[in-house]
């Protein structure tokens, strides 16, 4: 007759240093095992009782747990004929009902996100999933996902020489994933370990440059149809469209001017944009517009990019112009990196500085502003006054 008993198999332990206990199924000199969800230090099992020793926090609960589920699977044991040690485990399994666990649900919402195009979001979250389940194993539920995974994960990863803010930005995917799986009723809002996590950051070195070194760049003499001449114009156009995205200003056609205004969905969020264009954006803009291309900036040779190439090609392109930019920065003595990102940030630095309240400058970029936790946030500003404001702030520099 088979017989079954929990073990903690410590033969292949996790990243962590922690093993699974395991359900242990014996019929004559062949055994297997049957996962049971739970994984745990070795100094915190007690292997001549087979159970959780008193040191582990949740050792009460977890205890209650694996008893009723071995009972369940002797009981089930009692009415099993066969010997066959494959076809006893899989008449115990295939009894359980399956649980979903994390990562089969984040390669589905990842895959979404690919089949929306969205590849940049796409991107990130597959990269924080990897990183969460080399630390946590392929295999964890909703239900193992509690405070002390959460903290784990940041220690270990910060113990890899990770930064805090990517390390933050890893927690936030996570987080993020657990709220949806929350929505769509494969997590309890009673087992969400965020209530009480804070995610951390630190203060970064501004990525912002001065009104006079913003000059600086514009009146510096390059040679016409240079490289380093045509990242230049691309650097101010995205000044002048309140920090555009690369992809977003790349993909632009010449339909996206309309009454004397750039409009656009945002690739990476879908939201709408629409901003009128400047005097300098205008002459920056007809230097690049071709009747033999569709694309407004026809610079960039996207005609021929195949959809699925599209996230490659552009990220090909902005890194040759934040090349130039980089030499540009350097001959100057900037005093940080100057690329296409600079001028979003400088754009934003500018409009605080000109006393442009938070709130009109995260609506002007796009940022979400307000609330985090219930995700209100304004929608207060009209086009006229996104316009005055992006108006001010080009013309303390092209005037």
């Amino acid at each position: 007759m088979a017989t079954i008993k929990l073990s903690l198999d410590v033969r292949r332990p996790y990243n962590d240093g922690r093993s699974p206990i395991v359900f242990r199924l014996s019929s004559g000199d062949k055994s297997t095992s049957i996962t049971s969800g739970v994984r745990l230090f070795p100094q915190d099992w007690d292997n001549s009782k087979s159970k959780i020793l008193k040191t582990h926090s949740d050792s009460n609960t977890l205890n209650l747990h694996l008893k009723q589920k071995l009972l369940e699977y002797e009981q089930k044991l009692l009415v099993l004929t066969t010997s066959n040690l494959l076809e006893i485990k899989r008449a115990l399994v295939d009894e359980v009902e399956h649980v979903i666990t994390f990562l089969e649900f984040a390669k589905k919402e990842i895959q979404n996100l690919k089949d929306q195009d969205r590849n940049g979001n796409a991107s990130v979250y597959q990269t924080s999933v990897n990183r969460f389940i080399k630390y946590t194993g392929d295999s964890i539920s909703f239900k193992e996902i509690n405070y002390n995974v959460i903290s784990g994960f940041e220690l270990a990863v910060l113990k890899e020489g990770v930064c805090k803010n990517t390390v933050a930005i890893y927690l936030r995917e996570v987080r993020a994933l657990l709220n949806l799986a929350i929505k769509k009723g494969l997590m309890e809002r009673a087992d969400y370990p965020f209530y009480n996590y804070k995610i951390k950051t630190e203060k970064t070195i501004s990525r912002a440059i001065a009104t006079a070194e913003l000059q600086k760049i514009y009146e510096h003499p390059l040679i016409e149809n240079s490289v380093a001449w045509h990242s230049r114009n691309i650097f101010f156009l995205i000044f002048n469209l309140i920090g555009i995205s690369f992809i977003d200003l790349i993909l632009l056609e010449h339909g996206s001017i309309q009454n004397g205004r750039i409009v656009y969905k945002r690739r990476k969020t879908g939201k709408l944009y629409t901003i009128k264009i400047t005097s300098e954006a205008e002459r920056i803009i007809n230097i690049y517009k071709s009747p033999n291309s569709k694309y407004l900036i026809s610079y960039f040779e996207f005609d021929n990019v195949l959809k699925h190439e599209v996230r490659k090609e552009s990220g090909l392109r902005m890194k040759s112009c934040n090349t130039q930019l980089k030499k540009i920065g350097k001959l100057l003595e900037l005093p940080l990196t100057l690329t296409t990102y600079v001028a979003r940030y400088t754009w934003s630095n500018i409009a605080k500085s000109l006393d442009y309240p938070k709130d009109q400058i995260a609506e002007a970029l796009g940022h979400e502003y307000g609330n985090r936790i219930t995700g209100i946030y304004l929608d207060n500003y009209g086009n006229e006054v996104i316009d005055d404001m992006n108006k001010h702030v080009c013309d303390s520099i092209f005037k």
